[in-house]
This record gives C-alpha cells, structure tokens and sequence, in this order.
C-alpha cells in the first residue's frame, strides 16, 4: 500500500508543481499590474469625472476590495471558467483571447518548425563537413544571425520586403501572406542556435568509442548513423525545442507588435496600457498552461527518444 501511495506521489508531483506554476506567474502578473503606475479608471471615466463617480465605478468594478482577495476570486471563477470581463473593452475575456489564441499558436509552431527544420539540416550538414569550408560558412552565417534580436530583422524585413520590394503586406494578420515576416523574424535566431546545438552534439557523439565499435562490428554508416549518433545527439535539441516553444508563446510580443498580428502577445500589451487586468490574466495564464503542456510533451518524446531516462526514472520509482 504505500508503495503504491508513493509510486501515486511521483507520478502526481510534476502535475502539482506545474499547477502551482501557473498559480505563481498568475499572482506576479496581477501584482505588478497593480503596482504599475496608472489606473483603469482614470481610462474609462476620464480626467473630469467626479470623486464620487470614480468612487461608485471602482465599487461597482470590485477594484475597492484587497488585492489577494480579487486575485483568489479572479481564479476561483477562472477554474469554474469564467475569465471574466474586460474592463475597458466591455466583451467577455475569452473571446477576446480566443480570436487570437490561434493566431499566436499558428506563428509559433511555424517558426518553430522552420527552424527546427532548417536547424538540424545545416548541424547535421556542418558536423560532417567539420573544419571544412561548409561548416566554416555555417558557424559564421549562426553567429550573424544570433547577434540580430528579433526586432531588428522584423524591422528589416519590413523595409526590405515590403517597403522597397512590396512583396509582402507589412501589418496584419488576415492570410497566410502575412504570417511569412513575422515567422522569418523569430525562426532564424531559433535555427542558428538549434545549428549550433546540433553540430556540437553530433561532433562530440562521433568522437565516442561507440561509434569506432558500431564500424568495427560490420555497421554501416546509415545504420551508426539512425541507431546510436542521432538518438544521442538529437535528445538536448529536443528539449531545447520544446522549451522555446513556451518562450515564443510569450516572448513573440515584440514581433507581434512590429507587425500589428493579431495575437495574444498585442493583446496582453495593450491591456497592460489599459489596465485591463481580466484581459492581462486570462493571458498570461493560459500562455503559461499552455507552455507547462508543452514541457510535459518534451519530457515524453525525451524519454522515447532516450531509454536512459525511462530507465533512470524507473529506478527512482
């Protein structure tokens, strides 16, 4: 019985700490909001409202009551799945997160797999024409790439491609013609460093004595190749992957507002102007559910990818 109890503990406590997780990035969210100079208020009624009518809107809004008290009930609704009202914008939360709910997701795993695409190609590419002039071009083209923030080569872009050239709209997000800037933004800093990432691992897997005794056992290349270097390399790219996915559902803030998308990143911005704390929440909250789901996923594919980790949590438990 407590063996079983215990095995229950272990399997239940990743759970738990993302939950808490998510409950702690909800509580900074909403505390620096509150702590963030300006007020909603001052928004909706404007600069000659009266005291009393300031007083009656923030009564009647509950933005008179302690902050820990509207935190708790903020997400005692929010389980029941009520997101609220926006404040400023007078519609429910949800609808608003769900009109570009998708369109950040759909930014996000293109630029993710375009560059992971483009990153294990040129690594894998680079680490077998190591200290050849193929790899030395590579290491250079990564380095450029990776010392251009994101912002910078959105801006670029839209000089380039939309300004002088006019092949691609520069705002919006109404087609897939629109999604093309803002993805080449944020992949081609990902696909240098998964290139990098990639040509290390692989050089450092050639050089392990298992390779020179897979050749010494009759094994050809293809087969070293799939059965030991890429399941030993590809694991940290993997995890590396799955984490930027995260980091781009909620660092493609910047891109997003370069380009005017429509995606949950603008709207948490704007609500942070606005104060719109409901809208701020909701956001924050699901981006980061959202990215806790995707770190469960990576732990998974890490573990069919690699038996050393199944075997090593098997032995824990």
């Amino acid at each position: 019985m407590a063996e079983a109890l215990r095995k229950g503990f272990n399997i239940l406590k990743p759970f738990a700490g993302r939950l808490v997780t998510v409950w702690v990035a909800g509580l900074l969210a909403f505390m620096i909001l509150e702590m963030s100079p300006g007020d909603v208020i001052q928004t909706l009624v404007g600069d000659e409202a009266s005291l009393e009518q300031i007083s009656n809107l923030r009564q009647q809004l509950d933005l008179d009551r302690p902050l820990l008290i509207r935190y708790t009930d903020y997400i005692l609704n929010f389980l029941r799945g009520d997101f609220g009202t926006s404040l400023v914008r007078g519609r429910p939360v949800l609808q608003l997160v769900g009109e570009r709910f998708g369109n950040t997701l759909l930014l996000t795993f293109s630029s993710v797999l375009l560059a992971s695409m483009f990153g294990v190609v040129f690594g894998m590419a680079s680490a077998m024409r190591y200290r050849s002039l193929l790899d030395t071009s590579i290491l250079i083209a990564t380095t450029v790439f990776l010392a251009i923030p994101a912002f910078s080569s959105a801006i670029l872009f839209v000089q380039l491609f939309s300004v002088h050239l006019g092949w691609l709209p520069a705002v919006g997000g109404s087609s897939l013609r629109h999604l093309i800037l803002p993805t080449l933004s944020l992949s081609i800093p990902l696909a240098s460093v998964i290139t990098r990432l990639v040509r290390s691992r692989l050089i450092d897997e050639l050089g392990q004595f298992y390779v020179t005794t897979a050749f010494a056992k009759g094994m050809t290349a293809r087969q070293v190749w799939k059965n030991h270097i890429l399941r030993n390399a590809l694991t940290p790219a993997v995890t590396f992957i799955g984490l930027q996915i995260g980091h781009l559902l909620g660092g493609a803030v910047i891109v997003e507002t370069v380009f005017a998308y429509p995606g949950v990143g603008r709207l948490i911005v704007q609500a942070i102007f606005d104060q719109d704390y409901p809208v701020v929440l909701a956001g924050v909250i699901l981006l980061t559910l959202l990215f806790q789901m995707v770190n469960g996923l990576t732990d998974g594919i890490q573990r069919l990818i690699d038996p050393r980790i199944r075997e090593g949590n098997e032995t824990v438990c």
